[in-house]
């Protein structure tokens, strides 16, 4: 994704804790993915107002003994929201 997108949350998607798991999904459609702890942060920065380049400047700020892994995690983490029709541009 372009490091100067702003991806932005679908609103109808659905972020729910369900015993130990993290599910996103889509309460119309027939999406869950079961999240990890950094696919939940990286969720709840795409609010429309950062920019990639900006989350992973953050999550390298919070996390600078994974700094090195970071961007490639906000890469991935954000294709597969895309793939999924998760985010959108703002």
């Amino acid at each position: 994704m372009n490091p100067l997108s702003k991806p932005m949350r679908k609103p109808e998607f659905r972020l729910e804790l369900v015993d130990e798991d993290i599910l996103l999904y889509d309460p119309a459609g027939e999406k869950i993915l079961n999240f990890n702890q950094t696919a939940t942060l990286i969720w709840q920065l795409c609010d429309g107002t950062r920019t990639v380049e900006d989350m992973i400047d953050l999550l390298q700020k919070a996390y600078p003994e994974a700094a090195d892994m970071i961007n490639d995690d906000v890469q991935s983490t954000l294709q597969e929201f895309e793939v999924n029709g998760c985010i959108q541009e703002a």
